[in-house]
């Protein structure tokens, strides 16, 4: 008979973290698919502001509800917006207040936030993949360490930008560690750049980039498995 109180193995632990970022993109691919149908009724003309009225209502209806959510929004590629080379549609939560993110986005000015340059963007549109960037301090916009999930919308076959959501790192972390600390062996959670996302043991300490991605057989780790999320991330377990 199976001993119930095994202690979970890394494919176990990557299935509980892997949940949270699958949550995030069910909001993500509903936000997706009203920014394709947007671009589909305007008939293939650039678009304006008023015609993307349904994806600010619901990332104005979704914000306020998870409570790891301190950003949502979508961000365009050149020339899908109307004399906008760039154009950024996204709402950031501090404590109870809601509000458009404003950004300066004129590529004329050196202080431009360039967002086709940040890795959330950048990822999701060049690997055509969901992308899980962070954590890292969002100084263009909460000032809070922050993890950003992303994925490309595209609409017959074309890339027209990004839709994302901003995550507490503190809220995400102490869900996800409270997965690891399910385990006796001392284990981490490494995103696809290597560093380390959080841990249950002193032996890692976060943002630390490792030398290499964690594979069994691989310095201490004996049991790795890839978060079923699509970021790339994994979780390793490693010997005492």
């Amino acid at each position: 008979m199976a001993d119930s109180q095994a202690t979970p193995n890394a494919e176990d632990l990557a299935g509980s973290i892997g949940a949270l970022v699958n949550g995030v993109c069910v909001h993500l691919d509903h936000l997706a698919r009203l920014v394709q149908a947007s671009l589909r009724a305007a008939g293939g003309r650039p678009l304006r502001e008023g015609d993307l009225t349904s994806v600010r209502d619901e990332i104005v209806s979704t914000l306020p509800g998870p409570q790891d959510y301190i950003g949502l929004g979508f961000a365009a590629a050149p020339e899908v917006m109307l004399d906008e080379p760039l154009y950024l549609l996204w709402w950031q939560r501090r404590g109870d207040q809601m509000g458009r993110l404003r950004l300066n986005l004129d590529p004329r000015h050196v202080d431009v936030y360039d967002y086709q340059t940040m890795d959330w963007f950048r990822l999701a549109r060049d690997e055509n993949r969901r992308v899980a960037f962070g954590p890292y301090v969002d100084y263009s916009g909460s000032d809070e360490v922050t993890i950003t999930v992303s994925l490309p919308v595209i609409v017959d076959g074309a890339f027209v930008g990004v839709v994302g959501a901003d995550l507490a790192y503190a809220e995400v972390e102490r869900r996800w560690i409270e997965v690891l600390r399910s385990s006796a062996v001392d284990g981490v959670l490494v995103n696809s750049e290597r560093r380390v996302v959080t841990t249950n043991s002193t032996r890692w300490v976060v943002s630390q980039r490792l030398p290499e991605l964690p594979a069994v057989g691989s310095g201490p780790f004996t049991d790795v498995a890839m978060v079923p999320d699509g970021t790339g991330w994994v979780v390793a377990l490693a010997n005492s």
